[in-house]
């Protein structure tokens, strides 16, 4: 079914590969090129008011608009190319729909590299200039940070050590919200790439998992799904009725009666457990809170690991207890 959702998939998109082509030039052109060229010029004249380092800021824009300018060049002398591009994602389509997925994640982080570099950028300095806050905030409460032991001891600062920690909170509190404009913008546009990211992953563990012949044989045959495995002892010897349950299978035996079997189907939800390990993983992952926190402290946001979501053949530990 991966195999014939994709060839499907596939055939329309290299049937209308011209028409991909030219809605992917735009949509590139238009809102990652054009529209955050706008976005820093715009940001670089008072955006809202707010008055900004006036150097900073031009510094911030001019580098950040050169980076995106030449990436902007380098997808205009491209563009003939993204009807090659759709048709070879389009034959993909015969490893199966999931190739294709792959290949758009992969497609979509290659497009979009000059937003990763700016977002890698901004992100550095901004996660710099906060560990210099904090050891300021030491600096003024008497602490220091003990690299031998890893904690925070108290400390008797000298006052020409005081003076200079006062300067460059200055200096810290004049450039920040410069920074943390410039930083706010790409980290907006990371957190959106990365929510399609999620999208693509979503997909890709859905298709993979997707457990299409224990769930037919469930609807046809159940009784050759058997349950989980448990065990019941054995009763007496001599009562009426004693029962024996392993891998699904009902061991019944009467008095004067021969030996039963029977076999007890799988639950359905048995059979979709495993989604709920992929789904565990994926909103660990991608759970809004942690993002946003990793946005607060200056970590870099990055997509799930395939490797984390990809189906393993060992069994696992409550498996092998079994």
């Amino acid at each position: 079914n991966d195999v014939i959702i994709g060839v499907a998939f596939g055939s329309f998109l290299c049937e209308n590969k011209q028409f991909f082509a030219q809605w992917l030039h735009y949509g590139l052109q238009t809102y990652l090129i054009d529209g955050m060229r706008e976005a820093l010029l715009w940001l670089n004249s008072w955006p809202a008011g707010l008055k900004l380092n006036t150097e900073l800021s031009q510094f911030y824009c001019h580098s950040l608009v050169g980076l995106v300018s030449v990436w902007g060049w380098l997808l205009e002398h491209a563009a003939p190319c993204f009807p090659a591009l759709v048709w070879f994602i389009g034959v993909g389509g015969c490893c199966g729909m999931t190739m294709i997925v792959s290949l758009l994640s992969d497609s979509l982080s290659v497009l979009m590299a000059h937003l990763y570099v700016c977002y890698y950028l901004s992100a550095t300095v901004f996660s710099h200039q906060l560990g210099l806050a904090g050891s300021l905030w030491n600096l003024f409460r008497g602490k220091r940070y003990n690299v031998l032991r890893h904690r925070i001891d108290s400390w008797d600062y000298d006052m020409d050590q005081l003076l200079l920690g006062t300067i460059l909170f200055t200096l810290l509190a004049f450039l920040l919200p410069t920074v943390l404009t410039y930083y706010a913008l790409f980290a907006t546009a990371r957190l959106c790439v990365i929510i399609v990211h999620a999208m693509f992953d979503t997909i890709t563990a859905l298709l993979n998992h997707f457990p299409l012949f224990a769930l037919l044989l469930r609807l046809k045959d159940p009784l050759r799904l058997p349950g989980e495995s448990s065990c019941f002892a054995f009763a007496a010897p001599y009562s009426m009725l004693a029962y024996s349950r392993a891998g699904g299978v009902f061991i019944q035996r009467s008095k004067t009666g021969p030996l039963l079997l029977s076999s007890q189907p799988a639950p359905f939800s048995s059979i979709f457990r495993h989604y709920a390990h992929l789904a565990r993983r994926l909103i660990t992952h991608y759970h809004p809170l942690r993002m946003l926190r990793q946005l607060a402290s200056g970590r870099l946001l990055s997509p799930i690991s395939r490797e984390a979501i990809r189906y393993s053949m060992v069994p696992t530990e409550d498996v092998l207890k079994r």
